[in-house]
């Protein structure tokens, strides 16, 4: 199977250097936005938008025009062009609108696609014009060095590689199955009562209050004033630092339950529709506007999608099976009896069964359901084998679309019998899903 992964690093990088790189940032963000007013401008004379190859036969004049632009690698300003490109793309074939003009310290990245090398042994990267960097090297990164992406994050800069290599999938050497309940007082609660709730870490709530705080101080500031940049550059600071404390947890937690199982179950949870607003609008305005704004935060903070997404890549490459079910009535159901209604749970944290006086954690029960579930749709409990199945099953994820193997429909999300759709298990970890360019280790 081939997989692309990608690696990021911290650069030790001097004053000069820095400097460097934030005025080839800035090269990078004229010619984003050059091309962008050029498009416009052509539009609006009645013309049809230039693409890549018209925008790049450009670049010759524009470094005539302007000597600076020859100052960063040549393709670092073509692949400036190809994401505007992609953007205007973007906005025929998902949610996203038009692209827009840039400001610096917005995006400010810069890829340089060719002519970089890694240098596992001495922890060092070299780069085009630039020439041999340090870096912080917490781990290797194995594979075939394809790009190199530079950005400017927490007042340091980062090197996130991107390589490709051949990944051969085994069997997972666990035998359990879990399932996993999202919830919000819980981040992750499994099915087995053996197992204690995953939770996120206690520090993060004391970054919280700290940035709380520190939102406070920024509103006090003037608008426009020096003072004000640096309590949003501070304000900037601690949102990255509780994310990639999110980031780090959910990726130990993630990787131990991949390791520890051979069967993970969770719900297939439309969570940009959970996390709606529910404000409406002037002439239907919403109700419980304040009490769903904070559950919505509840939700983002514990990071679902992330962890979804996770798990996703994580079993693919460990040969675990992973299955979304369907969400509903999961945490109104009895996983004793199979009584459902919403009197069960008439609190959030407590699950009594009116049918057979069944009690217990509500979101452990809620776990039992999904992954009861899992192996109703996978057939019988006894056909999951020791180890997961086997690579030739239709469906497993992690493989190369095996002879004979049917694909499932690439839904958005799968369609439920009450559509007419089959109700078929969304095995995750697809090959289309596993090219994961945000997939960045930290």
């Amino acid at each position: 199977m081939l997989i692309r992964q990608g690696f990021q690093f911290a650069l030790r990088l001097k004053a000069q250097r820095e400097a460097l790189l934030r005025r080839w940032v800035g090269c990078r963000r004229f010619i984003f936005n050059e091309a962008l007013a050029h498009q416009k401008a052509e539009v609006a004379s009645g013309r049809k938008r230039p693409g890549y190859a018209a925008l790049c036969s450009r670049l010759p004049e524009l470094k005539k025009l302007h000597p600076w632009l020859s100052e960063p690698p040549a393709q670092a300003l073509q692949q400036a062009l190809k994401d505007l490109c992609k953007a205007w793309d973007a906005k025929y074939t998902s949610r996203f609108g038009a692209p827009r003009f840039k400001k610096r310290g917005e995006g400010d990245t810069l890829r340089l696609p060719q002519d970089c090398a890694y240098n596992a042994a001495t922890g060092t990267l070299r780069l085009p014009k630039l020439g041999e960097v340090r870096l912080r090297h917490s781990r290797h990164a194995h594979g075939t060095l394809k790009n190199v992406t530079l950005r400017q994050e927490r007042g340091r800069w980062v090197a996130a590689l991107q390589t490709e290599r051949e990944f051969e999938v085994g069997a997972p050497t666990a035998t359990a199955a879990v399932g996993l309940d999202f919830g919000a007082a819980t981040t992750i609660m499994p099915s087995d009562a053996a197992q204690a709730p995953i939770g996120l870490p206690a520090r993060i709530g004391r970054y919280e209050r700290r940035m709380k705080r520190q939102q406070q101080a920024v509103s006090r500031k003037r608008r426009g004033s020096a003072n004000r940049k640096k309590a949003v550059a501070r304000l900037g600071t601690l949102h990255a630092r509780i994310a990639a404390m999110r980031r780090d947890f959910l990726h130990q937690a993630t990787t131990k339950l991949v390791t520890d199982h051979a069967l993970i179950a969770i719900e297939d949870l439309a969570v940009r529709s959970m996390t709606a607003s529910a404000a409406g609008t002037v002439d239907a305005p919403g109700r419980n506007v304040k009490a769903k704004s904070g559950l919505n935060r509840t939700i983002l903070r514990n990071g679902w999608s992330m962890a979804r997404q996770m798990l996703e890549y994580k079993a693919a490459w460990s040969g675990v099976m992973l299955v979304a079910v369907p969400p509903a009535y999961t945490s109104q159901a009895c996983s004793a009896c199979g009584h459902t209604a919403a009197a069960n749970r008439k609190t959030q944290a407590t699950f009594l069964c009116v049918a057979c006086g069944h009690t217990g954690n509500a979101d452990r029960n809620a776990a039992k359901n999904i992954l009861a579930r899992a192996q109703l749709m996978l057939g019988s409990a006894d056909e999951i084998q020791p180890g997961g199945r086997l690579a030739s099953t239709a469906g497993y994820v992690g493989t190369d679309a095996c002879d004979g193997a049917r694909r499932l429909p690439q839904h958005r999300r799968p369609r439920s019998a009450a559509q007419g759709g089959l109700v078929k298990p969304p095995l995750a970890g697809t090959i289309s899903g596993l090219s994961i360019p945000g997939n960045l280790h930290p």
